[in-house]
């Protein structure tokens, strides 16, 4: 299939790309990675009518490294996160996540920040970005805004950024002592879309859990202990609680499921994981 026509738009800085978003509003989309936004348009699920392409952008920052966060703008690769030195030790939640992501051929051209506006429940970043509570920068041609990862997803490929914004940067916090951070998930097979995916960040007396694949948005949930008997309670209770739903990967129950036994598992091993810090 090919995408339906439009007029393409190559900013050379970010003034030319606010002003073009706040002229074309919800006609425009941005191209950076287009990894996701290139088979909707051929697809026909997305028709821009212009698509604003940020990689002639000269005065882009690739990435900050912070005193307690790493600050990311829209142009780094998946690839080159994946690939950095640093990455295992400021950011181990994303180190582990990112081979998980497609093939390495996706990651080479996906951004990091594509991948968190596409907000697709399945997918890997937007799930340990929300596990982290990091912060996204937005910018339209007058102002700027920081919102909260929490904030940010409100359902299925649905975010709070408004048409006339561009996401500046994310930023993640990076790791602290004494913390274990883990990640899992399955899928049919390597490279595929999650039918499931988790990650868990366990302090002293305390749990944070996501768990994405099997609703319509990513879904948290904190507890205060570290005991496996009564975080495996609470689990079940858990399960029972999320708006599963059959499709054609797997039913309902199963997806319940695996949330209580792959999910346990990846509990089990950041709270595994505290030790080693």
């Amino acid at each position: 299939m090919k995408p339906a026509s439009f007029d393409l738009f190559q900013p050379l800085d970010w003034s030319e790309t606010l002003n073009a978003l706040k002229n074309y509003g919800k006609d425009a989309k941005i191209l950076a990675g287009g990894q996701s936004l290139i088979a909707m348009m051929n697809m026909r699920i997305a028709k821009p009518k212009v698509l604003i392409d940020i990689n002639t952008i000269k005065d882009d920052i690739d990435l900050i490294d912070h005193r307690d966060t790493i600050e990311i703008g829209p142009l780094y690769r998946q690839l080159e996160l994946e690939i950095r030195h640093q990455t295992k030790k400021d950011l181990p939640l994303i180190a582990q996540c990112l081979p998980y992501i497609g093939h390495q051929q996706h990651r080479a051209r996906g951004t990091v920040i594509g991948s968190l506006c596409h907000a697709d429940p399945s997918s890997e970043i937007p799930l340990c970005f929300l596990a982290l509570k990091g912060k996204i920068k937005l910018r339209n041609y007058s102002s700027q805004r920081i919102i909260n990862a929490e904030d940010f997803f409100l359902g299925p490929l649905l975010t709070s950024k408004k048409d006339n914004e561009i996401v500046a940067s994310v930023i993640f916090p990076k790791a602290t002592k004494n913390t274990g951070y883990a990640f899992k998930e399955i899928s049919e097979k390597y490279g595929d879309f999650a039918m499931a995916s988790f990650a868990a960040i366990a302090k002293e007396n305390h749990v944070r859990f996501v768990v994405g694949g099997v609703c319509d948005n990513f879904t948290a949930i904190e507890w205060q202990t570290n005991n496996l008997k009564e975080i495996n309670k609470s689990l079940n209770d858990f399960a029972w609680d999320l708006n599963t739903k059959t499709d054609h990967y797997t039913s309902a129950r199963y997806k319940r499921e695996i949330v209580r036994n792959l999910g346990l598992k990846t509990i089990e091993l950041a709270i595994k994981r505290m030790d080693m810090t």
